[in-house]
Order: C-alpha cells, then sequence, then structure tokens
C-alpha cells in the first residue's frame, strides 16, 4: 500500500524475495558482537545464559511482529523512516531518516571498518600505515558503492555471498562443537534472580536489534504483504537459534572457564575444538563479519536518504534512481 500524499517509488524494481530478505536481517543483525557475546553473558548468568535469550527473544519477537504488521502494510522505500513519517509527520520522518542512515549506518560503519583494518593489520602491518589504511578503506568502501550502482540484483546478490560467507566459521563451530560438549558444564547449578535474569536480556536486546534496516528496502520487496512477516519471522528464527547455539558449545565446552574469556569466548572453543587454527579461523570470521555487515548496510542505507529525498527532507537530486 502507497499511503495518502505519496509518490509510487518510480525506478525501482521488486526484487528481494523471502530468503533475500531474511538472510538480510541475519546479516545486519549478527555482526561481530557474537564473537564476544557468549562470554559476557556467561559472566552475568553463568549456565543459565540461554534463559535470558529466551526472554528476550519474546521481547524482540513482540517488536518483529509489530514490524510485521506495519511493513506490509507501508510498502515504500525507507522502512523505519517512512513508517514514522507516515506515522507521525515530516519533521518525526526527517529526524528518522537522519538517525538512521547517519548516525546508525554512515558512523557505525564508518568505525567498524576501521576496527576490521585494525584486525587485518595484525596480518598485513602496512595496513596500520596511515595512507595504506586510508586507501584500502577508500577502495573498499568505492568497490560496495560500484555494485550497489550497478542495480538492487548486484548488490543483493554480493550482500548475500557475504553473508554466507561469515556465517560458515560460526555453522562450522557449531556443527563440530556440539561432539565437544560436556554435559555437566550445561548443568544449571543455581537459578539467578529475575532482575539477573531481567538484567541479561536487556544487554542481548542490543544483539537482537537491527533488522529494522533490512526493511529499508521496502519499495523493493516482491508481495510485501507475504515477505516481510515470512522473512522477519525466518530472520528471528535463525538468528535465535544461532546465538542460543553457540550460547550452549561455548557453555558446554569451557564450562565455568567462559566467563573468564569474555574477550575472545567463541575463539577460545574453537581452539578446544580445532586446535590453534580455530582461532585464526575464528579471526577471519570476525572481518568476514564486519565486511558483510556493511556490505548490506550499503543496500539498506541509500534507501533511506532516497525515500526522504523523495518526501522533500532532502534535495530532491538524492531521490534520482540510477538507469
Amino acid at each position: 500500500m502507497v499511503p495518502a500524499g505519496h509518490t509510487p517509488d518510480e525506478g525501482l524494481i521488486r526484487e528481494i524475495g523471502v530468503r533475500t530478505l531474511s538472510l538480510s536481517i541475519v546479516n545486519l543483525v549478527v555482526g561481530a558482537g557474537i564473537f564476544v557475546l557468549p562470554g559476557v553473558v556467561a559472566a552475568q548468568l553463568g549456565s543459565a545464559a540461554i534463559v535470558a535469550y529466551l526472554v528476550c527473544s519474546l521481547a524482540v519477537g513482540l517488536v518483529f511482529l509489530c514490524f510485521a504488521e506495519i511493513g506490509s502494510r507501508i510498502t515504500l522505500s525507507g522502512g523505519a523512516y517512512a513508517y514514522i513519517e507516515e506515522a507521525f509527520g515530516p519533521f518525526a520522518g526527517f529526524i528518522a531518516s537522519m538517525l538512521l542512515w547517519f548516525g546508525w549506518s554512515a558512523l557505525s560503519d564508518a568505525a567498524i571498518t576501521v576496527a576490521m583494518v585494525g584486525a587485518l593489520a595484525l596480518a598485513f602491518p602496512i595496513l596500520a600505515e596511515p595512507v595504506p589504511r586510508s586507501i584500502f578503506i577508500i577502495t573498499l568502501l568505492s568497490f560496495l558503492a560500484a555494485v550497489n550502482v550497478i542495480g538492487v540484483k548486484a548488490g543483493v546478490r554480493l550482500f548475500v555471498f557475504n553473508t554466507m560467507a561469515k556465517l560458515i566459521p560460526l555453522v562450522l563451530l557449531l556443527a563440530f562443537g556440539i561432539f565437544a560438549i560436556k554435559f555437566e558444564n550445561l548443568a544449571i547449578m543455581e537459578w539467578p534472580p529475575i532482575a539477573t535474569v531481567g538484567g541479561g536480556a536487556i544487554i542481548l536486546f542490543f544483539a537482537f536489534a537491527g533488522a529494522e534496516s533490512g526493511l529499508s528496502a521496502s519499495g523493493e520487496i516482491k508481495n510485501p504483504s507475504k515477505t516481510v512477516p515470512l522473512g522477519l519471522l525466518l530472520g528471528l528464527t535463525g538468528i535465535l537459534a544461532l546465538y542460543v547455539g553457540l550460547q550452549t558449545v561455548s557453555q558446554g565446552v569451557l564450562g565455568a572457564e567462559l566467563a573468564n574469556n569474555m574477550d575472545a569466548p567463541l575463539a577460545a572453543v574453537a581452539t578446544e575444538v580445532f586446535g590453534e587454527w580455530g582461532a585464526k579461523m575464528l579471526m577471519v570470521g570476525g572481518v568476514i563479519s564486519i565486511y558483510a555487515t556493511v556490505s548490506g548496510d550499503m543496500l539498506s542505507a541509500p534507501r533511506v536518504v532516497f525515500a526522504s529525498a523523495r518526501d522533500n527532507n532532502l534535495p530532491k537530486f538524492l531521490a534520482t534512481v540510477h538507469p
């Protein structure tokens, strides 16, 4: 549905289906934080950490239901921006668009890209030098921008490939880590207070954030009345399964030591499961994870700028679609 007072997103092609949308949500939610999350939660809740994941998933599920409802009704590009602009007016929409594309996407992507290059500099010391580092970052971001300028098909293919690449190390750790679990490590010796579980769930709430960015390309989603709810459901299910699985394997392999490995818990688990090369695999996975997140934002963030310009909140030329 195109709300009254809006024009259709001319020039955009609806190419995003359920699989692509669900992968986009997984990609944008599951970031580099997953590599430290099990240790942080275990330090607060111990072996009962999984309870916090389940509590948080219920709360996040309610948020996802809201996005599923409104996303199936308002099918314009912009996602959360379009919903806010329609509900609260142009001024609120303008503020939302600035926060989403500049604060949430541009600034955060700049920060994590620098962090990614910092990690790569451990293997390639030349990237620690200012000039080579700057050239590398500019080249990397220019490549992502060029792919997305070609069109939504090219952008989707790139981020789907990157998403699969970032999930492979995590899935391998899950698949082989199951056989290294010591089930006595999973026993909940003492149930934490409700307040402690709530505190852990609040921490995890931020680990589930980002799904709304996947809806920024709503104007290019096929059959949004069905695709949006189903894509959100599959995305949340996949994220929860991944989080709970990694927490279970980490707790089962490391036991009480998990809480003492807050800096790199998954690397410690990978070392136990695969040996020394396991930690290296996870380090590569962390770099790929950041790159995949940035590639996903390169697809979603410009849609917020486009939508804001379409609604005259930004200069009109920013709503121009590349032929």
